[in-house]
């Protein structure tokens, strides 16, 4: 699968081709979901992961880590 899919990457031109698999996909999915506002539970269920597994949250990458930053609001 790895394969097919760095090919793939190559022949679309997709910058650093050489290092997109099958688990970009998984986890690109996973991020562009969520930051769509997509609640997990669904994001799990369309991804095959177990309900409430926490495995689907090492999948979801930080899309703005200013953002999505816990410290923004608090005044410091």
């Amino acid at each position: 699968m790895n394969t097919i899919v760095g090919d793939l990457a190559v022949r679309a031109g997709v910058p650093n081709a050489g290092t997109v698999t099958a688990h970009s996909l998984r986890a690109g999915g996973a991020t562009v979901a969520y930051a769509a506002g997509v609640p997990v539970s669904v994001i799990a269920a369309h991804g095959r992961w177990a309900p409430n597994s926490p495995v689907v949250l090492g999948y979801i990458r930080a899309v703005d880590r200013w953002r999505d930053n816990a410290m923004r609001n608090v005044g410091l």
